[in-house]
């Protein structure tokens, strides 16, 4: 029920095969075996979308509440494990678990020393599932998504950079402007997340369009191609700030315009939060308010 409903919601194989950690095949065997079960097609193969037949449309209505249901379930029980007042699991992308997160969770462990802290790293198209799911409590990510089902709290703006191999010859100017990056080499975010869309809309409006030459998923190898002089990269200031220091990459900042990333932190609506899950929300409400 719940591959059924992760394959009407996306209306894609493929999508719902990444969120249940599938094949493809696997998930088309699995519709097969429920169409089996249920006696009757829930899909209109003679469409090229994904098309509820009027079965199909009755199955995901009641698929969706009862996976709900579960869910909601599973939450609770697992809340009422004596251990799981001093457990709190957070889901992020790697840019802001290992650069942002690690700050607020220095303080954090400093009050509350008794918990126990799970990061996991994931892409952003799944961060949000493991919430609903129960597999993460809360989740700190850029450009946060707005769904029904969720709670988006905003945290803070982080300020986006220009990094540069160190004998770049754009670093040896001070002031660069957005212009600066046509025709230039491009080491860009994978085309899927959420920071990647955000530049590319940025870059189409002011009309400069650089050569993306490779495309990463992750923050430090998109550093390293950038070091090895592959080309040029818009990152978080927080992710390169070692690194300029340091001497192994250039860092300019934009003289025509501030590029910045929102970053916010989602959890559950209907959840029932435990004293770490609390605790840990009311230390970053504490941060964004200074």
């Amino acid at each position: 029920m719940r591959i059924f409903r992760d394959l009407i919601e996306t209306g894609s194989f493929s999508k719902a095969a990444e969120l249940n950690y599938l094949t493809q095949s696997a998930v088309s065997q699995q519709l097969k075996h429920l169409e089996k079960s249920v006696g009757r097609p829930l899909l209109d193969r003679g469409s090229r979308q994904l098309k509820l037949t009027s079965a199909g449309r009755i199955f995901y209505r009641a698929a969706k509440r009862i996976v709900a249901a579960y869910e909601d379930i599973t939450a609770r029980i697992q809340a009422t494990a004596p251990e799981s007042d001093q457990r709190l699991r957070i889901a992020a992308i790697y840019s802001v678990g290992t650069y942002v997160l690690q700050r607020y969770l220095k303080d954090f462990l400093r009050r509350c020393p008794e918990v126990k802290v799970e990061v996991d790293y994931q892409k952003a198209s799944r961060i949000c599932d493991d919430i609903l799911r129960g597999r993460a409590d809360l989740s700190i990510m850029a450009y946060p998504v707005h769904r029904r089902d969720l709670q988006t709290i905003p945290l803070a703006d982080e300020e986006l950079v220009l990094a540069l191999p160190k004998l770049h010859p754009l670093g040896r100017r001070e002031a660069l402007n957005l212009a600066d990056l046509a025709g230039q080499d491009f080491i860009a975010f994978d085309r899927g997340t959420p920071t990647r869309k955000a530049l590319d809309h940025i870059l189409r409006a002011a009309k400069v369009r650089p050569k993306v030459r490779m495309e990463f998923d992750n923050i430090e190898t998109i550093k390293s191609a950038v070091s090895s002089g592959m080309g040029v990269s818009i990152v978080p200031e927080a992710t390169v700030a070692a690194d300029a220091k340091a001497g192994s990459l250039c860092v300019r900042r934009f003289a025509d315009r501030r590029l910045s990333r929102p970053l916010g932190v989602l959890v559950r609506k209907s959840r029932r939060e435990n004293r770490a899950v609390r605790a840990f929300l009311k230390q970053l409400d504490g941060a964004r308010a200074r």
